[in-house]
This record gives C-alpha cells, sequence and structure tokens, in this order.
C-alpha cells in the first residue's frame, strides 16, 4: 500500500525543489534517498512538480524570450555544442522541450503554434542546422516534457485502463467502459461504470476511475472538480485508484464528499461483496456492449 504521510511528502517535495540537475538524475537520487518508493511513484510526484512549477514561471520564462535566444546564439555560434538548449533549461530548472518550444516561437515568430509544434517533433525542419540538432538532442533526452514524453504517459495510462478491466473480469464484475456509454450519449464518463453495484468495505460502488499516476492534494482536487465530482452525481458513489499511490489527506478531503472514495489498487476479494440482481439479463446486455464494441 503506498499512502505517503504530509510530512514525507513534503520531504520529497523539497528534495525535487533545490535539486539542480537533469530530472532524469533527480529520480535515480530520488530513489536512493527514499528508497521505500517505488521508481513510478517518485517519478510522478516529480512530474507533477515541474508542471506546477512550468506553470508558474512560464510567463516570466517567455517575457524574456528576447533575451534567452540571443543567450542561446552566442554560446551556439561560439561553441557549436549540441546541449546549448539543454544547459541553459537546466539553470532556469524547468524542462528543456518547454524552453525550445519557447525559443522557436520567438525565433520563427512568423509560423503558426501547428508548425512550431511539427518542429518540436521533427527537429529536421528547422531551418537553422545546429538549432535543429540542439533540439533533437532535447526531444531524446527530456522525461518530463514534449511529443515523446507526452506518448508514453498516453500509452501508460491506457495499460492501467486494460490491466483494470482486465481485474475487474477476473473478479467476476459486470461493466460498461467509456466507450459503452459514450456511445449511449455521456460526455463525462467513468473508466469502468458498474453494470452490477458492488460493496466495498461496506459503501456501494457504481463506477471506477484508473489515474496512472501519484494523487497528491491539488491534482485530487482538479479531478473531483472536473470529473468525479460529475460521476458521482450521475451514478452515485465511486472508486478513484492511483496506482502510483497517494498522500494520505487526500482520502478524507472534503471535496470527496459522499461519493468518492480513494484507493491505490484494485479492492481485494475480501474486501468486495457483490450484489444479487436478474444476472441473465445483465450478462446479456454486457455481452451486446462487448459486441458493439468489437464490430467498430
Amino acid at each position: 500500500m503506498v499512502v505517503i504521510s504530509v510530512k514525507r511528502f513534503t520531504e520529497i517535495q523539497n528534495f525535487i525543489r533545490n535539486y539542480h540537475g537533469l530530472f532524469i538524475n533527480c529520480n535515480l537520487e530520488l530513489e536512493a534517498e527514499f528508497p521505500e518508493y517505488s521508481s513510478d511513484t517518485l517519478g510522478s510526484i516529480t512530474a507533477k512538480e515541474v508542471v506546477q512549477r512550468v506553470k508558474t514561471n512560464h510567463y516570466k520564462i517567455s517575457a524574456k524570450a528576447a533575451s534567452l535566444v540571443k543567450e542561446y546564439q552566442t554560446v551556439a555560434r561560439e561553441t557549436l555544442a549540441h546541449d546549448v538548449l539543454q544547459k541553459m533549461a537546466m539553470e532556469l530548472q524547468i524542462p528543456s522541450m518547454v524552453l525550445c518550444r519557447i525559443l522557436l516561437g520567438k525565433i520563427y515568430h512568423e509560423s503558426c503554434k501547428p508548425e512550431i509544434n511539427e518542429m518540436l517533433r521533427m527537429p529536421d525542419l528547422i531551418p537553422d542546422s545546429l538549432l535543429a540538432v540542439n533540439v533533437s538532442y532535447c526531444l531524446y533526452s527530456e522525461t518530463m516534457d514534449g511529443p515523446i514524453t507526452d506518448l508514453v504517459r498516453r500509452f501508460i495510462g491506457e495499460e492501467y485502463e486494460v490491466r483494470l478491466k482486465k481485474m475487474a473480469r477476473d473478479a467476476g464484475m459486470f461493466f460498461y467502459d467509456e466507450g459503452d456509454l459514450r456511445r449511449t450519449g455521456y460526455d463525462k464518463t467513468p473508466d469502468l461504470k458498474m453494470a452490477v453495484p458492488f460493496m466495498y468495505r461496506g459503501q456501494v460502488i457504481n463506477w471506477i476511475e484508473s489515474k496512472a499516476s501519484f494523487g497528491d492534494m491539488d491534482s485530487h482536487k482538479r479531478y473531483v472538480k472536473d470529473q468525479l465530482s460529475s460521476y458521482g452525481n450521475r451514478f452515485g458513489p465511486g472508486i478513484v485508484i492511483y496506482w502510483f499511490g497517494y498522500l494520505e489527506s487526500i482520502a478524507d478531503c472534503p471535496e470527496n464528499g459522499n461519493y468518492v472514495i480513494v484507493t491505490d489498487g484494485f479492492p481485494a476479494k475480501d474486501e468486495m461483496e457483490f450484489l444479487t440482481f436478474n444476472l441473465p439479463a445483465i450478462e446479456e446486455e454486457v455481452a451486446k456492449a462487448d459486441d458493439d464494441r468489437i464490430s467498430e
């Protein structure tokens, strides 16, 4: 069970905030400093800290884009180095791809945002060859931002959704997934909506949401506001699983109301009790939803 105390979480946050260097090295040193937690948990905490740092400082960094471009061009001309942008990003304590995005937008200010994004995805499109090499180096070495990082995070999220469905089927649950619900007209949908609710620690559970991340207070409150509260209002109480653990205080935060239960894994068999309904009819309805999903 990965539930981190506020005190320990603050120590991890302070380590990240005081670290100067590559984020990949930060994660390695975090693992040595806090060996009781997995690399997934610590990496997720680092990612959330970095996102918050970028949000806080993006405007200030963008405001001095012109001077940053001049600094880059001066050093690049003198050294012809491939890692000028990466070193500048380390000094600013932001992901190198964030700096690349800001500088490309300033240098090629006549290009639209989709064109800048294409340059980030395929640096060979950048007319300046040395700048292209620098952006390419950032692209393939950055672990906190950029097209590759976004793709990896999406795959991890999908992997845990697949894992959740398999666990639910193995447990004998009957459910509808997001695709099933969207076909029936729902806009905001949990990962699993129970066709047959079940009891978990004395509470009726109607849905399960999968989060392949660590649950801190800020992100959890945002999820409750943007997603989980609507699930609770529409379907009743449910579970949100933070697969990489969560901050202990979010389990009891007032925003949860009576409809959000926080866990760090799929419910254990002895914690669940299944309610009995007209199971043959429900099996037929769920099987039809599966057939519709396959036919698409």
